[in-house]
């Protein structure tokens, strides 16, 4: 595997956009890294000559570079160490877990050119929340109005998103690893977010709030959305983004976790919400999508 040096990254379109990923040792990376990159250290105790991958490196690969700290799937990533073996192999291992526009490179403050290298430990995340729900933060409550909750949470970018813009967060999944990625974002952006473990899908799971912002993003059980109503509190706001099926596309979940076409309209009906956007469009990664900001109308009593 050709792992860039130098004088290939300018070109390279991860460098354009800053996503940069160090695996050097921590240590290593605020003594100087290539600009902007973000440490995601690996802790491999052996360095591979080549590109094989045993056990232990494919842990070590697993706990440094999850799909939760990482640009979406679609985006082009660059790697970057001093060691051509461990980055070799790191590329291989994203790239057979289907990251197609992964590259390695490896860069040493020696050979940079002015300007390319820094110190100290920066603030930047290669993570991206949800674009639907970062498209739509104008139509948000804010942090005043209440608590949000992030149905089936998965690595809780979209929880910590909104923790760092104020919100009291709770970030509900099922998966035990799923919360402690969730926490370990939040943790590294010094952030607070509530994590409950919790099976959705079971009646009467969900917490009953009442939550002033709901959220549900390539998560589908139609029976907590419509019973959002009695979850969220008046003039709360749900935001819904998942798969939308289409018969010619093959990259999709089981039709059964795929909305159909113009059903969001009917989960959320005018005679409970307002509808503040729709789409039916698809993902940035090319697969049919559907979303919605309905919030729920304010009755007499309420």
């Amino acid at each position: 595997m050709k792992l860039l040096s130098w004088h290939d990254v300018g070109t390279h379109p991860a460098w354009r956009s800053g996503d940069v990923a160090d695996l050097r040792p921590t240590a290593a990376h605020r003594a100087g890294h290539p600009r902007g990159a973000v440490s995601l250290p690996v802790a491999a105790a052996a360095r591979p000559g080549g590109t094989d991958i045993d056990a232990a490196l494919a842990a070590d690969l697993a706990a440094a570079l999850p799909a939760a700290l990482l640009p979406p799937r679609h985006l082009p990533l660059l790697l970057v160490g001093d060691e051509p073996g461990l980055v070799a192999a790191a590329v291989r291992w994203l790239r057979d877990r289907g990251r197609e526009q992964v590259d390695g490179a490896v860069l040493r403050g020696r050979d940079a050119p002015p300007g390319e290298w820094e110190v100290g430990a920066g603030d930047r995340v290669l993570w991206r929340p949800n674009a639907f729900l970062a498209a739509h933060a104008d139509l948000l409550p804010g942090p005043d109005a209440g608590p949000a909750i992030d149905f089936g949470c998965g690595g809780g970018r979209e929880a910590v998103w909104l923790a760092g813009r104020g919100h009291e967060v709770t970030a509900v999944d099922h998966l035990p690893d799923a919360l402690a990625l969730c926490e370990r974002l939040a943790h590294g952006r010094g952030v607070a977010v509530r994590t409950l473990r919790r099976d959705l899908t079971a009646a009467g799971a969900a917490p009953a709030g009442p939550w002033a912002l709901a959220l549900a993003l390539r998560f589908l059980h139609r029976p907590l959305l419509t019973g959002l109503p009695e979850l969220l509190a008046p003039g709360g706001v749900a935001v819904v983004r998942t798969f939308r099926f289409a018969p010619d596309v093959v990259r999709l979940p089981k039709r059964r976790y795929c909305l159909e076409a113009g059903e969001l309209l009917e989960l959320f009906p005018a005679s409970r919400f307002d509808i503040l956007a729709h789409v039916e469009d698809r993902d940035p990664d090319g697969r049919p999508a559907a979303g919605v900001v309905a919030r729920l109308r304010v009755t007499r009593g309420s």
